[in-house]
């Protein structure tokens, strides 16, 4: 009888090693759970507290304004223009026509027609032959083109673009 009560009852030795295991385990699990959870936390701050800055422009480009509508379209009258050759004997005549969000934007680029066509004349007298033979070079003026126009129009601060889409050559011949 003595031999079966000790047999019930187990070494402390075996007892701490049977337990060691799971408590590891445990301990491993409660940690990697408190790490992602503490990553998860402070992703969130992040994201939440770098948006505002982001909303008021600090890193973001603003947003670009979509126009609904059918576009209105100004004709400049057709312009000429010595090229800056070294011989002088090069010329460009070109025929621009703007497209603008609404009639309200064409009233506003009318306005300005004086300052935008002084302002283009000069821009185009600079160019030179190679600058204006390949299709990367027109596309190039198309967007100096654009952007002369949306500076010099005032719009109310609310569209970026001033109401100037886009612009169009109705004709390009250098001679």
């Amino acid at each position: 009888m003595a031999k079966a009560a000790v047999a019930a009852v187990p070494a402390p030795g075996a007892a701490e090693g049977a337990e060691a295991p799971k408590s590891k385990k445990k301990l491993i699990i409660i940690i990697v759970a408190a790490v992602l959870l503490l990553a998860g936390g402070g992703g969130a701050a992040w994201f939440f507290l770098m948006k505002p800055k982001a909303e008021a422009g600090h890193e973001e480009a603003p947003a670009k304004v979509e126009h609904k509508g059918p576009p209105a379209f100004t004709i400049m009258d057709p312009f000429v223009v010595n090229l800056a050759e070294p011989d002088n004997g090069r010329y460009l005549q070109i025929g621009i026509t703007y497209e603008l969000t609404d009639a309200k934007a064409a009233e506003a680029l009318k306005t300005y027609t004086p300052i935008i066509r002084s302002r283009i004349l000069i821009v185009l007298s600079g160019k030179t032959v190679n600058d204006l033979s390949t299709i990367e070079g027109k596309q190039k003026l198309m967007d100096e083109l654009v952007d002369l126009a949306r500076v010099t129009v005032h719009g109310d601060g609310k569209d970026p673009t001033n109401g100037v889409r886009d612009v169009h050559f109705s004709s390009f011949v250098i001679q």
